[in-house]
């Protein structure tokens, strides 16, 4: 059974997000996967890394239970709002903190633990109205960094991506668009 892993990464937790987050589970459930949502906003973590002693802290609880979480999941989908151009930096320090090499380096295994391979992702961008009209005048993509800096670098593939212009309203044919895309997806466990 196909284990997938939703992140939101609304920081607001808009009812726009969770509206395609929940088309996508509807997808992914008729699957037959297993479903899991982790809500960044709602972890306890510091978003810069943290030192003691000269060494490395560990993982705040939320974070160690979210990295077992990936861990445990075969294909990981990040809901990710973007505003004026910018990745929130909650969202942001999630991934510094999870995937920094030195972070997950394993001293008693004497090997790098954040090879992902054999799990895929998706992440969609939620643009606001500003951003949204910039994207569409030069195609400015708003998530490399963290589809090559975190997923790809930890084996993760295939990352599929997608924009997505402001939600409106949800009952628009723009919205409905996209609520069918994601239950596709979802279905497709892609």
């Amino acid at each position: 059974m196909k284990q997938v892993l939703i992140l939101n990464g609304d920081i607001e937790k808009t009812v726009s997000t969770g509206f395609l987050i929940n088309a996508y589970k509807a997808g992914a459930a008729s699957a037959g996967a297993v479903v899991k949502e982790i809500a960044i906003i709602d972890l306890i973590f510091n978003s810069n890394r943290l030192f003691k002693n000269r060494q490395m802290a560990d993982l705040e609880p939320d974070l160690q239970k979210a990295l077992n979480a990936i861990r445990q999941s075969n294909h990981i989908v990040l809901f990710c709002p973007v505003y004026v151009d910018h990745i929130p930096t909650k969202i942001k320090g999630f991934f510094d903190r999870l995937f920094m090499p030195d972070q997950i380096f394993s001293t008693q295994q004497q090997s790098i633990d954040n090879n992902f391979s054999g799990k895929s992702g998706r992440i969609i961008s939620i643009l606001d109205e500003a951003t949204f009209r910039d994207w569409k005048a030069n195609k400015k993509t708003t998530y490399l960094s963290i589809k090559k800096n975190t997923f790809e670098k930890c084996r993760i593939s295939p990352v599929l991506t997608n924009t997505i212009g402001e939600l409106h309203s949800l009952e628009n044919h723009y919205s409905q668009k996209w609520v069918t895309k994601m239950e596709k997806f979802g279905l497709q466990l892609i």
